[in-house]
């Protein structure tokens, strides 16, 4: 939904004035090759005049736009290649007519060459340049709430949050054991999501044994709790970013060790022996031993990058979609712990 895929999107759409309007029969309706064969140069060109001219030749075929292009002297310099138009057609267009941003032109075939896709006008509207930044921000939050459901407002608000950051990120642990304030960053946002949203979802009775922060800081839960679990923490140990235990009605308790991804450090074999190894230390029993990787999202280049190398009998958690997770094990032998 949000991409420079999409962006593009936007810009090519509003160039051709693909925004639908009441009568279908007035709309003018893009295609996503309209989205590829846009390029920087074009965008200069903005007369309504100009804009008419391609988009006339864009609609007929591509053979139709280099003479366009030929004529105006312009570089033939597309933003994308064409076979990217399946992707945006597939996933981005598919994602925002779901969320009332795109319109679909009815009775059109999906495989016929015609236009049949165009904004709607209070999405498009949020794209006018007049705005002001406090405009826009209000402008934007209200149709956030007319439009998107409550884990699609989840996923947008994370990721405006991004690598801004500024100040501390405020952890409510469970069980009402208080507010613990993280540093500035992406990973802390991360391990909030994990604390707040995962763990009381997932654990029946979790409880914070430990955060770990850069320079050696280390929050660690109360003495009288970590001497009943028989924990000891050093902070000279190569801890994980957070332990969380989960005290179960029978008695039973389970440590789930948690790092949160922003560029690397995922729980692949060589770190979950070296957490199974410290947790024998300790007179855990690694039996009782679970491992979650967090990530921002399953789009973040560090997700991309590092699922690959994730440990097996491991979890991974998306902080934009904080109902689900990913379970890899390996098939035919027991499932770890769901």
């Amino acid at each position: 939904m949000s991409s420079p895929l999409a962006g593009a999107a936007v810009a090519a759409m509003i160039y051709v004035d693909a925004v639908a309007t009441d009568d279908d029969n007035t709309t003018f309706w893009a295609r996503p090759s309209m989205v590829m064969w846009m390029s920087d140069e074009m965008r200069t060109r903005a007369s309504e005049a100009e804009r008419i001219t391609w988009r006339v030749a864009a609609a007929k075929n591509n053979k139709y736009l280099v003479e366009v292009l030929n004529d105006w002297d312009v570089p033939i310099a597309p933003d994308y290649a064409d076979n990217s138009r399946e992707t945006l057609r597939d996933e981005t267009f598919r994602k925002w007519r779901d969320s009332g941003a795109l319109r679909e032109r009815p009775g059109v075939p999906k495989n016929s060459g015609n236009g049949r896709w165009a904004l709607e006008a209070h999405f498009a509207d949020l794209f006018n340049p007049s705005l002001s930044a406090i405009e826009f921000e209000t402008a934007a939050e209200l149709w956030r709430d007319q439009h998107l459901s409550p884990a699609a407002k989840l996923k947008v608000q994370f990721a405006a949050q991004g690598q801004q950051a500024t100040h501390a990120v405020h952890v409510t642990l469970p069980g009402n054991r208080g507010v613990r304030h993280l540093e500035a960053g992406r990973a802390s946002q991360i391990l909030k999501g994990v604390i707040e949203d995962w763990a009381p979802i997932r654990l029946e009775k979790p409880f914070v044994v430990t955060i770990s922060e850069p320079g050696d800081k280390i929050f660690t839960a109360d003495a009288d709790l970590l001497n009943y679990l028989g924990v000891a923490i050093i902070s000279s140990n190569l801890l994980p970013d957070a332990i969380i235990a989960d005290i179960t009605s029978g008695g039973d308790v389970y440590f789930w060790f948690v790092e949160a991804v922003n560029t690397d450090g995922e729980i692949n074999e060589s770190r979950r022996i070296s957490l199974l190894a410290w947790a024998e230390q300790q007179s855990i029993d690694t039996d009782h031993c679970y491992f979650l990787t967090a990530f921002s999202s399953r789009n973040d280049a560090a997700a991309r990058k590092r699922l690959k190398d994730l440990a097996v009998g491991t979890f991974a958690y998306f902080a934009d979609e904080p109902e689900r997770e990913l379970a890899w094990y390996v098939l035919g032998q027991a499932a770890p712990k769901l």
